[in-house]
């Protein structure tokens, strides 16, 4: 008889793409110790969160100190695992740490919705430890509804041009948006390239979701 093991992740005391990472083994939450805690081990968890990748791999507690236990020591993933429960690590509970040494992540690739309101707004994305603005150039109800639903709505039922919402500030982080209207993530659909542009904030993109 096979045994089932669920590795669930989260992020504490931090926001909504940063945090002291936490995992779930054994029924309870436990922290990951930083040793040999870097980028590669970062990039699998925001993956595994669904973001885009890492900007930094905190260590030291950087987002305050959990509680017993620690789950995870001598973390080393490659960097291409689906999940950081296929990483190397010194053993379910195994560890040398205090939480002063927890490990954290701040993970590229978060939405939100700025200038209006819990279901519409400037579309704004982190990347590269930075909030930056979308130019509304190709933006389309296709672009819309694949934001909406990254950020757990329905669908969208506009796509304002024009920074409807106000204007946001540099960087603008995308340009000639084109989704298809099924990709999970804005970061799936194809673009200029990040920080490749030729926009000003007047024609920063936004959404209308359904709720």
């Amino acid at each position: 008889m096979q045994t089932l093991i669920v590795l669930v992740v989260r992020l504490v005391d931090g926001g909504i793409n940063y945090g002291r990472v936490e995992v779930y083994h054994n029924g309870q939450w436990g922290t990951v110790c930083d040793d040999l805690w870097d980028m590669n081990d970062a990039n699998v968890v925001c993956r595994q969160l669904g973001f885009l990748n890492a900007s930094s791999a905190p260590h030291s507690a950087a987002y305050g100190q959990g509680s017993d236990p620690i789950w995870m020591d001598d973390v080393r993933c490659q960097g291409d695992e689906a999940s950081l429960l296929t990483c190397t690590h010194a053993g379910w509970g195994m560890h040398n740490c205090g939480h002063g040494e927890d490990a954290s992540v701040v993970c590229n690739g978060a939405v939100r919705l700025v200038g209006g309101g819990i279901s519409y707004g400037r579309v704004e994305i982190y990347y590269d430890g930075q909030w930056g603005t979308v130019c509304d150039d190709r933006w389309d109800i296709n672009d819309a509804n694949v934001v909406c639903r990254q950020l757990g709505f329905l669908s969208a039922s506009s796509a304002p041009h024009s920074a409807a919402y106000g204007q946001g500030s540099d960087p603008i982080w995308m340009d000639d948006v084109r989704c298809q209207g099924g990709e999970a993530s804005l970061f799936a659909c194809t673009h200029a390239g990040w920080g490749v542009e030729n926009c000003s904030h007047g024609e920063d993109a936004s959404v209308v979701c359904n709720t």
